[in-house]
């Protein structure tokens, strides 16, 4: 088993929404001038968007001055109001004795946060809906421009190219500096954010009370009625700024390295699928249904699995599970077992079942065990509800178990069993090695040879010399990897 579960991939940032609603906005808008434009007088080429005059060089300095500010004024609301969403009273109360003054403004933001973060919300969208009032007041220039110099009609075409070529821009510079940056760095910094923007926040919390009730009230008549709640707040955090936050907290001693594993853990967990956790088919002790009770007893006794499941010709043909417990009551009774009727029906998923979904499975079974198929209905291993629960929290060793090093570092060189997953030696390595077949690096190794190795075979692979120490004749059992040259070195050469 990993103790370190795989990255997985990111959800969508919410900086994204941004971009979104901008480019909703500029298409909205461009429709909306183009319908105007529609309405102007026949012949009226000279006409500028809206029937609005250009204005003058001093106002389009200041309209572009506007714009600017406005910008900047978009990326304190937003970084505002992402800070407020991320403070959590439990993460600053070491500043009460420290910083006092800052700790009451957290406090204090804290306990109105939902007020301060509507303010801040709308404070936002007033700001890009001025960027759009003076971008609207820019675009006469603009048209008057592209027409004499490149003879662009004053028509729908003219003024839907006018605006665009106006907001598209605006826009990026928008989502970058207004959105982006401000909520990345709060983010990081949620307590020096939100205390270093306590005065702006508190009134930006007096100018927008009342139209911000008067919205939060409205909508929250509407969504009553089908069960919902209005709320300006981001009730969904993006996964990577809770584990952004996460790792804060440790930084700042808040949390443990083993309480952000967990956290980072079940993230994962819904992205993990029982081909990534299982027992191998190779690795599986499985008996014949034939087997005697007798000898089954010794297998129980000699590999310490309370749990053996049992097919009929080949370990494709898996028909049930056989518990200890009830193979022990058995042979203490009067009659002979009978592995048919003792033996419990078995759970069969897929390879691409997520953990999530397969714990629920096992548990509303009640089954401890569950067959992995591949695509065509053979064997491909087992996954136990000990394996998905030691995903969350790491290997759990009992008892009975022995416990061997995945991965054993002598002097800059590694012996790995060749079950280990690739993100693992990835990780201890500092390599990149990947692949989109195999999990292991034993199942790397193999399809980098295209065949089955013997001891003693070795290939040269992203500056390292992967050899097979051991092999059972199935698959590889262990590898050694030493660097033959370092990673800056191995990317170049493999660039060239």
């Amino acid at each position: 088993m990993k103790d370190k579960p795989p990255e997985r991939a990111p959800r969508k940032p919410r900086g994204n929404r941004g971009l979104e609603q901008w480019i909703g906005t500029v298409l909205a808008v461009a429709l909306i001038a183009a319908a105007f434009a529609g309405l102007r007088p026949p012949g009226a080429l000279e006409a500028s968007v809206f029937t609005l005059d250009p204005v003058g060089a001093t106002t389009v300095t200041l309209l572009m001055a506007g714009v600017l500010v406005l910008v900047l004024l978009n990326g304190v609301f937003v970084a505002a109001e992402t800070a407020i969403e991320l403070l959590r009273p439990r993460l600053f109360k070491h500043l009460k004795d420290e910083h006092p003054k800052r700790y009451e403004r957290l406090t204090a933001l804290a306990d109105h946060s939902a007020q301060s973060v509507a303010a801040c919300s709308l404070a936002s969208q007033t700001a890009q809906l001025a960027i759009v009032l003076f971008l609207l007041l820019l675009a006469p220039n603009l048209l008057d421009v592209l027409s004499a110099r490149f003879g662009v009609p004053t028509t729908y075409a003219g003024v839907i190219l006018a605006v665009l070529l106006l907001m598209v821009p605006v826009g990026l510079v928008l989502i970058v500096f207004g959105v982006l940056v401000p909520r990345s760095y709060a983010t990081l910094h949620p307590h020096t954010v939100a205390s270093g923007l306590y005065p702006v926040v508190r009134i930006t919390s007096i100018v927008f009370a009342l139209p911000a009730g008067a919205i939060m009230g409205l909508a929250s008549l509407l969504t009553a009625r089908f069960g919902g709640r209005a709320s300006f707040a981001n009730l969904n955090m993006a996964e990577e700024e809770i584990l952004t936050l996460v790792e804060s907290a440790e930084e700042s001693g808040e949390i443990e390295q083993e309480e952000r594993e967990l956290i980072r853990s079940v993230f994962s967990f819904t992205d993990t699928v029982a081909r990534e956790i299982m027992t191998p088919r190779v690795d599986l002790d499985a008996m014949p249904i034939s087997t005697e009770p007798d000898e089954l007893i010794k297998v129980i006794q000699e590999t310490g699995h309370s749990r053996i499941p049992l097919y009929d010709k080949t370990d494709d043909q898996i028909l049930g599970i056989i518990h200890a417990k009830d193979l022990f009551l058995a042979m203490f009774s009067n009659k002979a077992p009978n592995l048919r009727n003792l033996m419990r029906p078995a759970i069969f998923v897929p390879e691409n079942k997520n953990l999530y979904e397969l714990l629920a499975e096992l548990r509303q079974s009640r089954s401890q065990m569950a067959i992995v198929q591949d695509e065509f209905g053979g064997t491909a291993g087992i996954v136990t509800i000990e394996d998905i629960v030691e995903e969350l929290v790491g290997d759990i060793v009992d008892e009975y178990d022995v416990e061997e090093p995945e991965i054993i570092e002598v002097e800059g060189t590694w012996v790995i069993d060749g079950r280990t997953h690739i993100d693992d030696v990835n990780d201890a390595l500092r390599s990149e090695l990947q692949s989109d077949e195999f999990d292991t690096i034993g199942g790397y190794l193999f399809g980098l040879f295209g065949r089955q190795p013997k001891d003693g075979d070795f290939i040269e692979v992203e500056g390292l010399k992967l050899l097979v120490l051991e092999t059972d004749g199935r698959r590889i059992q262990k590898v050694q990897i030493e660097r033959v040259s370092e990673p800056a070195e191995a990317n170049a050469d493999s660039a060239r």
